[in-house]
């Protein structure tokens, strides 16, 4: 049984081996073997490898800046600035935690990330951000508040409403005890 017509020859001169399933280049487009697939492989003509991105940093903002194709360091800090996104870099303070201790003499921890009660909404460090940690003043007041009387809940299910004549519960009700029990309803 002749094959010659099925699959394609490596179009690598010193291999030439019969491929059933050759691969093609993507730059020079011709087909090649398992081998020689790939563009280094066979020395490909019109591969040009992909050059790595330049990363610059801005010495004004400090942000990282990604060069787009063939452009210049001159050229991607003008696109960086022309932008409008470069601003001065602000050192940031770190915030001071608000808890003061037993003995009265504040926290001395520092967090650049502030971390706000959501109770009272002062600034903690993280041993002290819990409303428990920090005898919060939004616990003490919800705890001295006098208690609202409170109104006895409705009973709705099988209660006291359900067993009122003329209730659409209590009709339902006896309908389905009268399916279930073979009574008939009259």
């Amino acid at each position: 049984m002749d094959l010659n017509h099925v699959g394609k020859h490596c179009a690598l001169k010193e291999c030439n081996q019969l491929d059933f399933l050759p691969f093609r280049c993507g730059h020079c487009k011709r087909s090649f073997c398992l081998n020689h697939y790939k563009p280094e492989d066979h020395s490909c003509s019109e591969y040009k490898p992909p050059r790595p991105p330049v990363i610059a940093v801005c010495k004004d903002c400090k942000r990282s800046i990604t060069q787009v194709g063939d452009e210049s360091l001159e050229a991607l800090f003008q696109r960086h600035f022309d932008s409008g996104e470069c601003k001065k870099f602000k050192v940031t303070k770190p915030y001071c935690c608000s808890y003061i201790k037993k003995n009265g003499r504040p926290c001395k921890k520092r967090e650049f990330d502030p971390i706000e009660c959501k109770k009272c909404h002062k600034n903690f460090c993280i041993k002290h951000r819990h409303a428990e940690d920090h005898d919060c003043e939004a616990l003490k007041k919800k705890a001295t508040a006098p208690k609202a009387s409170k109104v006895p809940a409705r009973r709705t299910t099988c209660g006291t409403q359900a067993r009122k004549k003329g209730s659409g519960t209590n009709v339902a009700h006896s309908r389905l005890v009268q399916m279930f029990s073979g009574v008939k309803a009259k």
